[in-house]
C-alpha cells in the first residue's frame, strides 16, 4: 500500500474515532448553543489535547498501565462523575423559567470550557479502548514495517482527522443556532441530557462488572 494511502487512511481514522455520538460530541453541541463559539471550541481544543497525552502514552508503551484493575476503575469513576455533573447542566440550561434567559451565557469560562474538554478526552473510557486497542494496534503494526519518522506523521494524521471534525462540528453549531428558535434549542438540550445520563449509566454498568 502506498505511503499516502496509508496517511490518508489515518486520517479517516481520526474521523472515525470523533465522528459518532459520544461525550465529548455532545458537549461541544451544548456549549456551542449555551455559552457560543468560543467555548465550543475550546472544549474541542481540550479534547485534543487529551487525545495527544493519550497518543504520547501509547508510544512511551503505557498500554500495560490501563489494564490495571485500579486505573481502569478510577477512570470509570471520574468519567461518571464528570458525565453527570454534565449532564444536570444541561437540564439546567434546557428549564430555564424565562425564555428570554435561554441565551449566549455572558460568563464564558474558555479556561473551564477547555479543561471540561481535557478531563472528558482522557476520562472517557470508549476513548481510552479505541486508543490503546485499535490504534495501538495499528501503530504497532506499522513500526514493524515502515520507518518511525511515517508512524510520527501517521499520528499527526490522525489528530488532523480529529482537528477537522473539530471544526466541522464547532462551526456547524455556530452557524445552525441562528436557525432554531427557543424550543428547539431547549429540546436539544434536554436530549443533550439524557445522552449524557445514558453514557453516565453505561459507564457505571460497566463499572459494577468491573469491580464484580
Amino acid at each position: 500500500m502506498k505511503d499516502w494511502v496509508i496517511f490518508i487512511h489515518f486520517i479517516v481514522l481520526g474521523l472515525s474515532l470523533a465522528a459518532p455520538v459520544g461525550p465529548m460530541n455532545i458537549e461541544v453541541m451544548r456549549r456551542g448553543l449555551t455559552e457560543g463559539f468560543l467555548a465550543s471550541w475550546c472544549v474541542g481544543l481540550g479534547g485534543l489535547t487529551g487525545d495527544v497525552l493519550l497518543l504520547l502514552g501509547i508510544n512511551l508503551g503505557l498500554g500495560n498501565l490501563m489494564q490495571i484493575s485500579g486505573v481502569q476503575i478510577s477512570m470509570y469513576l471520574i468519567g461518571i462523575v464528570l458525565l453527570t455533573l454534565l449532564c444536570w447542566q444541561s437540564f439546567s440550561h434546557a428549564f430555564q423559567k424565562k425564555e428570554s434567559e435561554y441565551t449566549v451565557s455572558k460568563e464564558i469560562s474558555p479556561k473551564g470550557a477547555y479543561m471540561t474538554g481535557f478531563m472528558i478526552s482522557i476520562a472517557n473510557p470508549i476513548s481510552l479502548i479505541f486508543w490503546f486497542g485499535v490504534f495501538g494496534t495499528s501503530l504497532h503494526v506499522l513500526t514493524a514495517t515502515h520507518s518511525v519518522a511515517f508512524s510520527v506523521l501517521c499520528s499527526i494524521a490522525i489528530l488532523l482527522g480529529l482537528f477537522l471534525w473539530n471544526l466541522n462540528l464547532v462551526f456547524t453549531v455556530h452557524f445552525s443556532k441562528k436557525l432554531m428558535s427557543v424550543n428547539v434549542m431547549r429540546t436539544i438540550m434536554i436530549l443533550a441530557g439524557m445522552c449524557l445520563l445514558g453514557f453516565a449509566c453505561h459507564f457505571s454498568y460497566q463499572l459494577y462488572n468491573l469491580i464484580l
